[in-house]
C-alpha cells in the first residue's frame, strides 16, 4: 500500500483526478478538522505533496499542463500550478469584470460545494483539446432571479440565465479574446473539434461554432449560429461535416459542412440519447440507448428502412459485417460491412423471460452472444439457437444493478481516447463514442491514449509507462469479449449468488455466495474475469 487518504487525514473523497503525466493523484475531501481540502499525491511515493485550502473545494476539472504543471478550475477561477509545489503560476477568471469582485467569488467557492449536494448544482465547464493546444476555456453560468406582484397580489418569478465564455493562453493566464462571449441562455454542451469550439445552449435550439484564436463565430448569418431540434448533447467529425446531436430524451442527429449548412434532406430520428457512432464505408451507424439505425453517409436515409429497437448495446461490429439483434422482431440480423441490406441471421424470435429484452450483443469465436440482465443466448453463425438459458432475478428491488460487462471496459478506452479534458458541471458534456468499423482499433486506442498522456519513454514516467502498457493489454484483451458473463441470481431462502456463466456454452462456472446482503459491493474486471467483492471490512477476490 502506498496510499492511503484515512491515514493521510483526508475523508470523504468528493473526487479524484489521476494525472499520469505528472506522476499525482488530485483529491478533493475533508480534512480531519471537517475543513475542505484539496491534496496532491505522489503516485510513486504515496506521500503527499501538498494540499490547498477550501478555495479548491469546488473543484470542476483538473488535467495535466505538461511534466511539471496542472491545469484545475473551481466555479469561478482557472488556475495553473505547479505539480511538485502547488506554487500557484497564474490565476484568472473568465471575465475581466470579475476581477473587482475576486474576494466574492474566492468566498463562493470555498464551503466545500463538492461535498454537500449534486455537482450538477454547479455551473461552470472548462475546457481544454489538442486542436488548440496553447489555450483554454472556461464558461461560467450566472443566473438571475427576479419576482412581481401584479394588482391581484398574485407573484410571478422569473429565472434568467447569461453564459460567459473565455480563452486563457496556457503559457501565462492572459485573455486570448478581446473581450468574452456573452450568450443570452443556459450554460449547455461545449465540444471542442477540429474546426472549432461548437457552444450549444441548454435552453434553446442554437449552436455557435467559435474560432479558437478570436472567438468569432464561424457558422450562421453573421457568425450568430445556426439552429438544431433541441439542446445540443453531442457532436462527431465525418468527412470533412459535423454530425450534431440534439434534443432531450429523444435525439436528432443532422450532417452539417463546414459552413453549418445541412447536408441531408432529413434529419435522423432515435428514440433515447445518442450512444455512439461508427464510421463504415459510405455509412454511418448511430446508437441510441434505445434504438440504432444505419444511414447512408452522402442522403442520411435509412439502409435498414426504419431504426431497431434495442440501441448501442444490441449492436456488435466486426471487419466484415455488423450483427444486429432487434427488439421489436426479436431477430438476429446480419449486415454487410461495404453495402446492401440487413437480413434476418434467426428464422425464429428469441424471446427472453421475466419480460426482459436483449440489452447486449458480442462475437465470439463460437458464434453471436444475445443477453440481457438475467437471460442469455448463443446463435450459431448460421442463425441456429446454441442455447437460452434463464437465471432469475433477486425479488429485491435494490440488488438489480447492472454488471459491468466486457464491451464496459472497452468503452472507458473509447471514452480516454476519443474524449476530451473537461468536466461539465451543470451543463452537458460530449459523451459520444466514435469508432472506425473494422480499424485496428487496439492501436488506434493506446495511440490516442499516449497522445493524451505524452510520450512516456520521452517524459520517463514510470507510472505512464505502466499505465499505457496495462491500457494496451487491457484493450487488446477486450477487444473480442470476455468468455464470462456475470449474472446476479437469487439462491433461495434470501441469499444470493453471483454466477458466472461461459457464453461458449452456457455452463455454470464457480459461484459467488453473497450470503443475505441485499445490497452487495462488487466489481467485475472484463480483463481477467475478477470480482471484487467488499466483506465486512474486507475485500475479497475471486478469479
Amino acid at each position: 500500500m502506498l496510499f492511503s487518504s484515512t491515514v493521510s487525514g483526508i475523508g470523504r473523497i468528493a473526487s479524484k483526478y489521476f494525472l499520469y503525466a505528472n506522476n499525482a493523484i488530485v483529491l478533493v475531501g475533508q480534512s480531519a478538522d471537517k475543513k475542505a481540502v484539496m491534496a496532491c499525491v505522489d503516485m510513486a511515493s504515496g506521500k503527499v505533496r501538498w494540499t490547498k485550502d477550501d478555495a479548491f473545494s469546488r473543484l470542476t476539472s483538473c488535467s495535466s499542463a505538461g511534466k511539471d504543471a496542472i491545469l484545475l478550475s473551481t466555479l469561478f477561477f482557472a488556475y495553473k500550478l505547479d505539480a511538485n509545489t502547488g506554487a500557484e503560476l497564474w490565476k484568472q477568471s473568465p471575465d475581466p469584470k470579475f476581477a473587482s469582485m475576486a474576494g466574492l467569488m474566492g468566498a463562493l467557492d470555498k464551503g466545500g460545494a463538492n461535498l454537500s449536494g449534486p455537482m450538477a448544482q454547479t455551473q461552470g465547464v472548462f475546457v481544454t483539446t489538442p486542436h488548440s493546444p496553447d489555450l483554454c476555456f472556461m464558461g461560467l453560468q450566472q443566473t438571475k432571479q427576479s419576482e412581481k406582484t401584479d394588482a391581484q397580489g398574485k407573484k410571478t418569478v422569473t429565472i434568467t440565465y447569461s453564459t460567459f465564455i473565455n480563452a486563457f493562453r496556457i503559457s501565462d493566464g492572459s485573455y486570448a479574446w478581446a473581450k468574452p462571449l456573452q450568450f443570452q441562455q443556459q450554460l449547455g454542451a461545449i465540444v471542442p473539434l477540429k474546426q472549432g469550439l461548437l457552444v450549444g445552449a441548454g435552453d434553446r435550439n442554437s449552436v455557435e461554432m467559435l474560432n479558437y484564436s478570436t472567438g468569432e463565430g464561424i457558422w450562421g448569418k453573421n457568425g450568430k449560429g445556426i439552429s438544431v431540434s433541441g439542446p445540443l448533447n453531442g457532436a462527431v467529425e465525418v468527412e470533412g461535416g459535423t454530425l450534431l446531436t440534439s434534443g432531450g430524451k429523444d435525439a436528432v442527429a443532422m450532417l452539417v459542412d463546414a459552413t453549418g449548412a445541412e447536408r441531408w434532406a432529413k434529419k435522423v430520428k432515435l428514440d433515447g440519447a445518442i450512444q455512439s457512432v461508427t464510421r463504415m464505408p459510405g455509412a454511418l451507424l448511430i446508437a441510441s440507448m434505445e434504438e440504432a439505425d444505419v444511414v447512408d453517409l452522402s442522403t442520411g436515409v435509412s439502409r435498414l428502412g426504419k431504426p431497431f429497437k434495442g440501441g448501442a448495446g444490441t449492436v456488435a461490429v466486426q471487419e466484415n459485417d455488423v450483427y444486429l439483434f432487434n427488439n421489436k422482431d426479436h431477430l438476429l440480423y446480419r449486415m454487410p460491412m461495404g453495402s446492401g441490406a440487413a437480413s434476418a441471421l434467426s428464422t425464429t424470435p428469441l424471446e427472453f423471460e421475466g419480460k426482459e429484452n436483449a440489452t447486449h450483443v458480442d462475437v465470439i469465436a463460437d458464434g453471436i452472444v444475445v443477453s440481457s440482465d438475467q437471460n442469455i443466448a448463443l446463435f450459431g453463425m448460421d442463425g441456429s439457437l446454441k442455447y437460452k438459458k434463464y437465471f432469475p432475478a433477486p425479488r429485491e428491488s435494490g440488488l438489480t444493478r447492472a454488471l459491468l460487462y466486457a464491451n464496459a471496459v472497452r468503452a472507458a478506452y473509447y471514452t480516454a481516447a476519443f474524449g476530451y479534458t473537461s468536466a461539465a458541471f451543470g451543463a452537458v458534456s460530449q459523451s459520444i463514442q466514435v469508432t472506425d468499423a473494422g480499424s485496428a482499433a487496439g492501436k488506434e486506442i493506446t495511440g490516442q491514449v499516449a497522445n493524451i498522456y505524452g510520450d512516456a519513454s520521452v517524459m520517463a514516467m514510470d507510472y505512464t509507462k505502466q499505465f499505457l502498457q496495462r491500457a494496451n493489454a487491457r484493450f487488446k484483451a477486450t477487444a473480442n469479449t470476455s468468455a464470462t458473463q456475470f449474472i446476479l441470481s437469487d439462491a433461495g431462502k434470501r441469499e444470493f449468488v453471483l454466477m458466472r456463466v461461459n457464453k461458449s456454452d452456457g455452463s455454470l462456472g464457480e459461484t459467488i455466495a453473497l450470503g443475505k446482503d441485499k445490497t452487495p459491493l462488487y466489481e467485475v474486471d472484463g480483463f481477467d474475469n475478477a470480482v471484487y467483492l467488499v466483506s465486512g471490512a474486507n475485500v475479497v477476490a475471486y478469479k
